[in-house]
């Protein structure tokens, strides 16, 4: 069987495309193919390292009634786009951690058929290493070894956002591809490893953009605001649900716009630029979270969606 032609996706170049069907063949020409004999899924990834995110594409049809795709212990859902046609593609997300262990890996995708047929794809990815910065910062002492009348509250407010990032919302709530909160140039500092104060080693898990004080902070991606507060380490935050598991972060802000249960549109103001929390100066640190696992925010920014 020759493998199935790889399809052209505009604007989408950097990312790696493979095509999986039931006997497993990768798609490495355009030419034209006889249909898959089994179930065929496409991957599209920046690149298969800690940190970054893969989307998954079901080539569907009207005899499937389910799917779910399982990576290192996480199980999605494959959903259609809204107001897409019955039968026709569906999509996950998922992600690898920013501490996902380079070394082989197996993602599995399920269909379950009218009647309840079975059928699954099994292919074998690599994780390869990721070399991630290392820094040394100077905060407030307060900050770094928080006095024990603050830590009851530091432990109530990541409980508040492990909680308001735990449900999954079955729908995808995106808008298109996303976009960066603001335009000004990044530090590129995913994954670094920090040493605060010379005693206490952090590891960075989003990304900090250098916009100048009270410039606006716009949403990366529609979705419903399920956090916006003053977090005494994270500063004035807002995070997003965009549906599907993905969540985005946006910290240390001057002034919130927006607040929890609103929905919100890609690109709306949702806050302005500022260094509240633990901050050495004016940024937005944002971040991104995959059915739990922390991914490179610039990555998302290459998904063809």
């Amino acid at each position: 069987m020759r493998p199935a032609a790889r399809p052209a996706l505009r604007g989408w170049t950097p990312a790696l495309l493979l095509v999986l069907a039931a006997a497993g063949l990768m798609a490495q020409d355009r030419t034209p193919a006889a249909p898959a004999a089994g179930p065929v899924v496409r991957l599209a990834y920046r690149s298969l390292q800690p940190g970054e995110p893969i989307l998954v594409f079901l080539e569907a049809d009207r005899s499937v009634r389910s799917a779910t795709v399982t990576l290192l212990g996480n199980t999605a859902e494959l959903r259609p786009a809204p107001g897409a046609p019955a039968g026709g593609r569906v999509f996950a997300f998922l992600g690898l951690d920013v501490l996902a262990k380079p070394g082989p890996c197996v993602l599995v995708v399920k269909v379950v058929r009218a009647g309840g047929a079975l059928e699954t794809v099994r292919r074998e990815l690599l994780i390869v290493d990721r070399a991630f910065p290392s820094t040394k910062l100077t905060f407030d002492p307060n900050y770094v070894t928080p006095p024990p009348a603050l830590q009851a509250r530091i432990k109530r407010e990541a409980e508040l956002v492990a909680l308001a990032t735990s449900v999954v919302s079955p729908a995808w709530l995106g808008d298109g591809p996303f976009a960066v909160p603001n335009e000004a140039p990044s530090w590129s500092n995913f994954g670094q490893r920090r040493l605060n104060n010379n005693v206490l080693a952090s590891l960075h898990t989003g990304l900090d953009i250098r916009a100048p004080f009270g410039r606006p902070i716009g949403a990366a991606n529609a979705g419903r605001v399920v956090l916006a507060s003053d977090l005494y380490l994270g500063g004035k935050t807002v995070i997003i649900d965009h549906g599907l598991g993905v969540f985005s972060s946006y910290g240390h802000m001057s002034e919130l716009k927006v607040k929890r249960g609103e929905t919100v549109a890609k690109g709306q103001t949702i806050g302005l630029c500022g260094t509240t929390g633990r901050s050495t100066g004016p940024h937005l640190h944002w971040s991104v979270k995959v059915l739990g696992a922390r991914v490179d925010p610039e990555a998302m920014l290459k998904l063809p969606l």
